[in-house]
This record gives structure tokens, C-alpha cells and sequence, in this order.
């Protein structure tokens, strides 16, 4: 008999994940996805695709921690329906809740990093829906993203360069239209490498700003002290952030944010002006910035050098400023071998 996660486990595990994703897991966020069992550090990853159309006002980020797993925001009233390769439902999000039908094989094994060990494939039982988290965004680490069986040709290997050597697809039913969340697997050779962003500037006294490093998805820390509102404007000049005494808030018609919002934060909204949401209590916050990192080729990869100058405006009251800085490229040492 298949034996279920309690309601409350779920709950705390969904929580847990979500705090992971918000408190910046940036060095697993381009970590290894999973080896493919070669004995060289090359490895292969999953890479989400944009959304189509239909899924528009659907958040999803695909996170490689221990394993490639998907974290979904819906604040519609639309669910969004997860579909087993048999397109048997075990997850609707949407409309303030998450439902997980307990009855389902693919619900257990997309929720243990031990999959598919536990659960088998066919252990489905009779439907079983349950409300298991109170928010309408979930995380779950489906089999369909898992690296450990694609196949990559010694030509590919050979070549040395990152490759497309297969596909993903999650078949979703939106409301009542049948759509799919997809990509592709990705050959990702050894890492000669890593972009590191770096401030060159600063600003007033009172506001302290640093990069976070630790993947191609470079992002910001800011912590301000002043009496006057700070504001981070985005790529197209919109306000997206806003710092004052009561803490954190981002504009959620910004189109920045739309790119740089983790799982779990107020999200994008089509529109124009201003439309503030807080997402801290303190005036202090760290974001992934677009504008920052690096993920396109290098052109020499065997020095120092800088790949990326950039700023970003701020205003400071009435006052108007920017965050400089520059992203370089930091050549790796491979690791030696046993002969």
C-alpha cells in the first residue's frame, strides 16, 4: 500500500523550499544539475523555456538545488493543473490554495529528493484531494527535469561547448486550456570560469551597497538608513524598488522585477505607473539584477577581464544617482586528477 505524506509535512516542506528560493540560494542556482555519469565535471541541466501565451500571469522558476526543481506562483483564480505523463492530475494551483491529489504516484515522487526509489509509477490510488499549502505557489521536483539518463554524444563532448541534447515538457491545463511547461537539456562543459560583478562607486553615507556572486545570476544588496525614500530604478527607468523607514517595496508594474521576482514575492503586473507591494519589514533587500550578470560566451576566458560595465539609477529623495559597476571575468583552475 503507498504510503502518504502527512498534510502538515507538505506544508513545511513547500515553506521551507520557498525560504530557500527568498533568501537567494544563488551559488545552487547555476550549481551542477546532475552528472551524467561520465568521470569528467561536466555535466548536463535543465533550462526552462518562456512561457507561452496562454499561460500568461503564471510565475515559474526552474531552481537546481539538489536536484532541477520547478517553484510555480499562480495569484490568479484560474487553477493551474499539473498532469502526469498519463495525464492523470496531481496538483492545482490557483485561486489562494494548492491541491494535491494524495492518491496520485507522481504527486509522492515529484516531492522526495529520493524519487523514484519510494514510490513506483504505478502506485496510484483512487483520487484523494487535499488542500496542502494555503498560498497559491508551490515547489516540487519533477522526474520529467531529471538529468541522470540524457545521453550526450562524445562529439558534443568533444567539442567542448555548451549544447542542446534533448528536451522537457510538463503537460499543464490552465483553466480549460491544455498547455505545457517546457525546455530543453542542456550540455554545460567544465567551467573554466565564473562572472563576478563588483561596485566601483558609492553612494550617500547612509546607504551601503554590494553584489552577490556565486552564479551568472548576479544580483544586489541594499541597506539604507536615510529619512528620504531611495528608489532603484528599472532597465526602462521605472521605479521597481523603493527603501524608506517602513522597509522594502517593489513596483510591481516593473518590468525588471518581472525578470528578477523569486518565487513566493509580489509579481509582475501589466500596467503602467506604480503600483507598490511590500516584500520587507526593514529597509534593507537583495535582489538577482539582469542588468549584472553574464550569461552570453567569452572571448577570452583564460585572463581577467571585464566582460560588463553597467549602471543603475537611483533616486535619493530629490537627489539623483546611480549604482556603477563592472562584471569580470574570473578564470577557474581545473581541479587535478588521480592518474
Amino acid at each position: 500500500m503507498m504510503r502518504c505524506l502527512s498534510v502538515r509535512r507538505l506544508v513545511a516542506t513547500s515553506r521551507h523550499f520557498t525560504l530557500l528560493i527568498l533568501l537567494g540560494a544563488s551559488a545552487l542556482a547555476h550549481g551542477h544539475a546532475g552528472h551524467s555519469g561520465n568521470e569528467d565535471d561536466a555535466t548536463v541541466r535543465a533550462v526552462l523555456d518562456p512561457l507561452p501565451a496562454e499561460l500568461e500571469g503564471v510565475r515559474v522558476q526552474l531552481r537546481r538545488t539538489l536536484a532541477p526543481q520547478l517553484l510555480v506562483a499562480n495569484p490568479g483564480e484560474r487553477p493551474l493543473t499539473i498532469l502526469d505523463d498519463n495525464g492523470r492530475a496531481f496538483l492545482r494551483i490557483g485561486d489562494g490554495v494548492v491541491e494535491a491529489d494524495l492518491g496520485a504516484a507522481a504527486f509522492h515522487r515529484s516531492n522526495t529528493l529520493m524519487a523514484p526509489g519510494t514510490f513506483s509509477a504505478d502506485a496510484s490510488r483512487a483520487p484523494n484531494w487535499q488542500v496542502v499549502e494555503p498560498a497559491a505557489n508551490w515547489g516540487w521536483f519533477d522526474l520529467r527535469l531529471r538529468t541522470d539518463t540524457v545521453a550526450v554524444a562524445d562529439t558534443v563532448r568533444r567539442e567542448g561547448k555548451s549544447a542542446d541534447v534533448g528536451e522537457w515538457r510538463i503537460p499543464v491545463q490552465y483553466g480549460d486550456t491544455r498547455s505545457a511547461i517546457s525546455g530543453r537539456f542542456q550540455f554545460v562543459p567544465e567551467p573554466t570560469g565564473i562572472p563576478e560583478a563588483r561596485v566601483t562607486n558609492a553612494l550617500a553615507s547612509n546607504v551601503v551597497v554590494r553584489a552577490m556572486n556565486g552564479s551568472a545570476r548576479a544580483g544586489l544588496f541594499l541597506s539604507y538608513a536615510g529619512d528620504a525614500a531611495l528608489v532603484v530604478h528599472g532597465a526602462d527607468a521605472e521605479p521597481m524598488l523603493r527603501f524608506d523607514k517602513r522597509g522594502v517595496a517593489v513596483n510591481r508594474h516593473s518590468t525588471t522585477w518581472q525578470q528578477a521576482a523569486p518565487a513566493g514575492a509580489p509579481g509582475y503586473e501589466a500596467g503602467n505607473g506604480v503600483s507598490w507591494a511590500e516584500i520587507s519589514s526593514q529597509p534593507r533587500y537583495g535582489w538577482v539584477d539582469p542588468r549584472i550578470g553574464h550569461l552570453g560566451e567569452v572571448e577570452s576566458d583564460d585572463n581577467d577581464n571585464v566582460i560588463k560595465r553597467w549602471s543603475i539609477p537611483v533616486t535619493i529623495g530629490e537627489h539623483e544617482d546611480t549604482i556603477q559597476g563592472v562584471t569580470e571575468w574570473k578564470p577557474v583552475a581545473p581541479i587535478a586528477r588521480a592518474p
